[in-house]
């Protein structure tokens, strides 16, 4: 043991003798990464961290302070006064899925990417929204390239301009110009150079790359470098960062992202109040013309009868009978409303539209139903948006949809059934009550009917009255979905190049160059002389 404790240290002792005695390679070897780490620090484009802060806004809550109140009970009924608590995860992750990360790339021109090389290519510069030359294409091909073209664009001093396209590596065209705009016919189709208003600022001769690509591939790229976090779950903040060269440009970047937010979501809510409005406009009509029917007939009725103060002559009647009373009225306007859900869903105009109607307070297993049936149709819409051409996965949820739909109308009219029985029941009993208070006319127990009628067309009216109104207020955009709380910033120091971790670099190379230079120049020296001796 103490043998190869001695070994040991002699090897220690005689590895240091070894590294002093040519210390000379440590120092040169320092000085030659520091220098190149100089170098490397000066070269290199800072990266910067650009943040912003946005909260998520609930456009509902003008309505819900509002007066209209006439007729909270029939909201109670369907649950159609209040909002859920909104889901800040979904939202985020719907801020960064691709779609929506796709409407940005196409509204900032993000799949064409300009660099300009200077020193034979040595150093090249991203000039992001500053370039002299830009490129434009039909609108429909970033959406089908599937291909990474690239310009080269050679610019001389007699204003002519050298083009070359490479497709996949290969040159595929050759073009001379000396105008602008130029078209140029290529073989993925025709593209328009133009002159931007940075063209007289660059120093001719000049040389720029443009590379042009579709915008489902920019978008995977911009997936990766836009992050998109939320606060926490009982919070409406939404943190939003990009780590880019440019701050200038990256805080458009993230501007643009909030803007297709909501851009999209007003989209949505207006496609909802359209159809919704609708549908509304349609009941109403029917609740009119209802009600001026039973206002006709009670009118009719107090004449033929030559009837005052008929009101007064049943007073006692209604007091008895005021429960038993309310029971029924809401039993039937429960009944006609699940009749206007029932209508809404099997019209063929609505066939995807979401229901705007939860029905909670009616039965929870007809409200989770509504809930699928709504999210499905959500997913299923906002799909379409995104891609108007029909697809598989489009045509296998239409499917979905389609069976669903079939099994909300099944559950629809089995709460139907249950409910046309509990009003059979209430009427059991009013049957009962009638039998006791035998001596009230006819006449009067006509007019009760009537009246009774009468009042449940009215609670729909204003039930339909108010729902229009409200739809009205709610498609109004007093404030944006998101709104921003911190604009977007730059952070103090940059992110690339890290200075730490160039220095742990420059370090470990500084020390392991001059041991692997001092171990293998004489093993290459011995190996040399041995073949000098053959």
């Amino acid at each position: 043991m103490n043998r190869e404790n001695n070994s040991e240290k002699e090897q220690v002792s005689a590895f240091l003798l070894l590294c002093l005695k040519h210390w000379y390679y440590f120092v040169i070897s320092i000085i030659i990464c520091v220098a190149l780490a100089v170098v490397y620090i000066k070269v290199k484009t800072p990266v910067w961290k650009i943040t912003a802060t946005v909260s998520l806004s609930d456009d509902d809550s003008f309505v819900k302070s509002g007066a209209l109140s006439q007729s909270r009970s029939v909201m109670g009924i369907l649950g159609m006064g209040g909002g859920g608590a909104q889901n800040v995860e979904d939202e985020s992750k719907k801020m960064a899925s691709h779609g929506y990360i796709k409407k940005m790339i196409q509204n900032l021109s993000l799949n064409v990417i300009y660099v300009q090389s200077k020193y034979s290519g040595i150093v090249k510069t991203n000039l992001y929204d500053r370039s002299p030359v830009i490129i434009t294409a039909n609108p429909v091909l970033p959406d089908t390239l599937g291909v990474l073209l690239q310009f080269v664009i050679n610019v001389k001093k007699e204003n002519e301009t050298d083009i070359k396209l490479k497709m996949e590596g290969k040159t595929v065209g050759k073009y001379n110009i000396t105008s602008f705009p130029a078209e140029l016919e290529t073989p993925a189709g025709r593209f328009t150079l133009f002159r931007s208003a940075y063209y007289d600022e660059y120093k001719k001769p000049f040389k720029i790359k443009a590379l042009y690509t579709g915008y489902d591939y920019i978008a995977q790229l911009y997936m990766k470098e836009v992050e998109i976090d939320f606060e926490k779950k009982s919070s409406d903040l939404i943190h939003l960062t990009v780590n880019h060269e440019n701050p200038v440009f990256a805080k458009r970047i993230l501007k643009e992202v909030v803007h297709v937010y909501n851009s999209k979501w007003n989209e949505s809510k207006a496609m909802l109040s359209e159809k919704t409005n609708a549908f509304i406009d349609e009941r109403l009509k029917a609740a009119i013309s209802d009600l001026s029917l039973v206002d006709d007939n009670i009118r009719s009725f107090k004449d033929k009868y030559k009837l005052t103060d008929i009101e007064a002559d049943v007073t006692y009647y209604f007091e008895v009978n005021a429960k038993l009373q309310a029971q029924l009225i809401d039993a039937a306007t429960q009944l006609k409303l699940i009749d206007i859900i029932f209508d809404f869903v099997n019209n063929a105009n609505n066939k995807y539209s979401l229901v705007p109607f939860s029905t909670t307070t009616l039965d929870p297993s007809i409200a989770e139903v509504i809930n699928k049936y709504n999210e499905a149709l959500l997913t299923r819409n906002v799909m379409q948006l995104n891609s108007p051409r029909t697809t598989s996965i489009l045509q296998s949820m239409d499917t979905e949809i389609g069976a669903q739909q079939e099994n909300l109308l099944q559950s629809l009219a089995n709460i139907k059934k249950g409910m046309q029985i509990a009003l059979a029941e209430l009427k059991s009993k009013e049957k009962e009550i009638d039998s006791r208070i035998s001596n009230i006319p006819s006449v009067e127990r006509q007019y009760r009917d009537m009246k009774r009628e009468q009042e449940i067309q009215q609670t729909i009216y204003l039930f339909l009255v108010e729902k229009r109104e409200e739809t009205m207020l709610k498609s109004i955009s007093l404030l944006p979905k998101l709104k921003i709380i911190n604009e977007p910033y730059t952070v103090k120091n940059p992110v690339s190049p890290d200075i730490k971790k160039v220095a742990l670099v420059v370090l470990f190379f500084g020390f392991l160059l001059p041991i692997v230079a001092i171990y293998r120049i004489p093993a290459i020296g011995r190996s040399f002389l041995r073949s000098r001796k053959k």
